[in-house]
């Protein structure tokens, strides 16, 4: 129904209402939602175009930006989500382009306890994400160091191969380390491979004690052979150490 000019201004007396609402709110987890009511009222602006449905103009602001807001809490947040909704819209908001006043609005938001279980759960789960994340970090970080390290310096890459597999020592590991021997002492004359003497006869535990000896005689020949004496007599003194501190007293 038409509603009549006011004689005083010329335009239809202003119709006014409240607010009443209840509907599920979306949360931060897809498929989980608030249960949301809203109170409110509101009033129409003077205008010569006025709005058909005032009521559903200040409904449908007041639900999209509360809807907007829980988007982004989890249903374990409702009390501050509904704090900050409220804060928006409880003082009075012309709403744009539309001739609706928001006079106030109060929004109140309560979740079931399968859904707060299930936030807690998500919550959980993002927590352990993240602690496997890091430790993954951690490790490629450590991988990275270590490979660089054993790039750095051939007699380390050589003792991290004895350490991490003695069970490769065969009888074609001899030439390889001879050929490895010169290379490094070609482009690392100054390298130290006491230390990787000590470390291959640590960690090549497998090896006969006789092979062991072997070894360590190859290593201190060919360092010899390839101009580091003072290395060699370092190596043969880490071979003679173990059996001095084995004999009997």
């Amino acid at each position: 129904m038409r509603r009549t000019r006011s004689r005083s201004s010329g335009w239809p007396p202003p119709r006014a209402g409240t607010l009443d609402l209840a509907c599920p709110a979306p949360t931060a987890i897809p498929g989980q939602f608030f249960a949301l009511t809203l109170t409110g009222a509101w009033e129409e602006l003077p205008s010569p175009r006025p709005h058909h449905s005032p009521a559903a103009v200040a409904a449908d602001h007041v639900l999209t930006t509360a809807r907007s807001i829980t988007a982004d809490y989890l249903a374990t947040d409702a009390v501050p989500a509904a704090a900050r909704i409220n804060t928006l819209l409880g003082r009075p908001t012309d709403i744009s382009h539309l001739p609706v006043r928001l006079v106030w609005s109060q929004v109140h938001l309560a979740a079931t306890p399968e859904v707060v279980h299930a936030a807690l759960s998500h919550q959980r789960h993002l927590h352990e994400f993240e602690q496997h994340r890091a430790e993954h970090h951690r490790r490629l970080d450590e991988a990275r160091i270590l490979r660089d390290t054993l790039m750095s310096d051939p007699s380390l890459a050589l003792s991290y191969w004895f350490a991490a597999a003695p069970q490769s020592i065969d009888t074609d590991t001899l030439p390889r380390l001879e050929a490895l021997l010169s290379t490094a002492a070609a482009y690392a004359p100054q390298g130290q491979w006491a230390p990787l003497a000590r470390l291959l006869h640590t960690f090549a535990h497998r090896l006969t004690d006789d092979a062991k000896n072997h070894l360590i005689d190859t290593l201190a020949a060919l360092t010899d052979r390839y101009g580091h004496p003072d290395i060699t007599t370092a190596i043969r003194q880490a071979r003679m150490a173990p059996e001095s501190e084995t004999r009997p007293q």
